[in-house]
């Protein structure tokens, strides 16, 4: 949807175009710097909480020890304006409530005012969602910046950039690595 723009409208998304993904599929819409609520939710957000998730904030959805990690890459998407893909996990609370591991795909989407605040995301999960709610811990984030944007790298000065991005393309056991790229 791009098309050499550095984020496209809300309007340009046809849901036809991702029928296959609907299920997996949200949209967000930005309530303050760091949060968003749920504008559109596809089945899985529904089963992973066990009711309709419309209108609820997206943080809902994390652990409360790792949601200023999530509040700090909504942020990012939104003021980036960059791209995100979290990796995720739900930990095992017996039986009923088994360990899951997911990933969240979020993609910054302009408002007819031409403001960058919706959010066209994916939740993918693997593994049986037991019993409702479950909630997730960020395992870790990669994130991609759109060219005309201005988000700083987030690295630390003592690692080197490319070492960085060789511990975000493989499992690491650094859970909170965060690697921003950059267009170019």
């Amino acid at each position: 949807l791009r098309h050499g723009a550095s984020v496209p409208y809300r309007s340009e998304v046809d849901p036809r175009g991702i029928q296959s993904a609907l299920k997996h599929a949200f949209v967000l819409e930005r309530m303050a710097p760091g949060m968003a609520r749920i504008r559109v939710a596809g089945q899985v957000l529904t089963d992973v909480m066990g009711m309709e998730m419309r209108g609820m904030p997206m943080s809902s959805l994390i652990a409360p020890d790792t949601r200023e990690m999530f509040r700090r890459a909504l942020e990012d998407v939104f003021s980036g304006p960059t791209t995100a893909s979290l990796r995720m996990r739900a930990e095992s609370t017996g039986l009923s409530r088994p360990a899951l591991s997911a990933q969240m795909l979020l993609l910054p989407l302009r408002a007819d005012t031409g403001k960058v605040s919706r959010i066209l995301g994916a939740m993918v999960i693997e593994g049986r969602i037991g019993r409702a709610p479950r909630r997730f811990h960020l395992e870790g984030s990669f994130l991609r910046q759109l060219e005309g944007g201005d988000l700083r790298r987030r690295l630390t000065p003592q690692a080197p950039e490319a070492a960085a991005i060789r511990a975000a393309t493989k499992p690491t056991p650094y859970p909170h690595l965060r690697v921003v790229l950059t267009d170019g």
